[in-house]
């Protein structure tokens, strides 16, 4: 399992208030997976502080989906969601018969 990493919330960089308003955000998609084979989306945004005024760009929250679940990193914390233990994988064993086989000798 991923090391967990606690987030901190988001302050303003001149005032320190929490207490914010988004303005614009979108979302990057990450092009590789993970070692868990989940993709990472980064939901960014442009955000105001409600007492100075001041404007920046800051990281909203992450998601991580497929592999075995869907893992959300926002504000408050993580979540996972729907994760499932893997089961061990069968072994396929593949029988031939000399026996049975054409071979045609010329």
């Amino acid at each position: 399992m991923p090391r967990r990493r606690k987030q901190k919330e988001i302050a303003c960089p001149r005032c320190g208030s929490k207490e914010y308003e988004v303005i614009k955000q979108w979302q990057l998609v990450s092009p590789l997976p993970d070692k868990y084979g989940r993709i990472t989306i980064t939901v960014m945004g442009v955000v105001q502080c409600k007492k100075c005024g001041h404007k920046w760009k800051t990281v909203l929250s992450k998601l991580k989906v497929g592999g075995s679940g869907v893992e959300i990193e926002g504000k408050k914390g993580k979540k996972v969601i729907g994760e499932e233990k893997e089961e061990p994988r069968r072994v396929k064993e593949i029988v031939l018969d000399l026996d049975e086989l054409d071979l045609e000798e010329e």
